[in-house]
């Protein structure tokens, strides 16, 4: 097989674009840049607005136990987003779904605990609910911006999927912060606005993930 012949200019041109890289973090690594903001929040959040009034009745496991499982929970599926996203490689279809799935399982069952230990909830559910959505955003957004800033910086084969469950774990981030402090306990509040707020957080992480596979095929076309 003879080899074939490279034109000298085409050579030059490939020379002249040459630069050394920085090798890719591991996924756990770039995960943990996203859980500053997340052990931040966990932190701040309930020391400013105060943490809810049924603390007592929840105790520390069903408080303060779910609400850090939660976040840990969003993180993990921030990391296999990252995974999802190392160019070449990523995840079988059944792997990034059970990690959505278990993304829902855990905020569903964080949602029932605390119904099970507090029933009880303020007739304001609605206006609270609205209010709920609202904070969980302004908690996510940060950490979805900066995880979709990290997938994209690995050029990921298939951003929409990544860019989901990256939102999927910003939301089970802002869910667990919020868990302290939120004041309603109805299990339909819960459900319906956490729950929406979450799923509106893997909406946006889809498309920013399409929106950025648009504009790289722009770009290559």
């Amino acid at each position: 097989m003879t080899t074939p012949h490279i034109p000298d200019e085409l050579r030059r041109a490939v020379a002249a674009d040459l630069a050394p890289v920085r090798p890719l973090p591991a996924p756990w690594v770039r995960a943990a840049e996203v859980g500053v903001w997340g052990a931040a929040a966990l932190l701040l959040v309930p020391a400013f607005f105060g943490l809810r009034h049924d603390a007592a009745a929840l105790g520390f496991l069903a408080m303060w136990g779910a609400g850090i499982a939660e976040v840990v929970a969003g993180l993990l599926v921030v990391g296999v987003a990252m995974a999802e996203a190392i160019p070449g490689g990523g995840l079988s279809p059944l792997r990034r779904s059970l990690a959505l799935l278990g993304g829902v399982a855990v905020q569903g069952g964080v949602a029932l605990l605390t119904w099970m230990r507090s029933p009880a909830g303020p007739e304001s559910a609605s206006h609270a609910g609205v209010s709920c959505f609202a904070m969980q955003g302004m908690l996510g957004l940060p950490a979805l911006a900066l995880a979709v800033w990290l997938l994209v910086r690995a050029l990921p084969v298939r951003p929409r999927w990544a860019g989901a469950l990256a939102g999927l774990g910003a939301g089970l981030l802002a869910d667990g912060v919020w868990h302290l402090v939120c004041p309603v306990c109805d299990l339909h509040h819960v459900l319906v606005w956490h729950g929406g707020a979450t799923a509106a957080m893997t909406l946006a992480g889809f498309l920013l993930g399409a929106l950025w596979e648009r504009r790289r095929l722009r770009r290559l076309g």
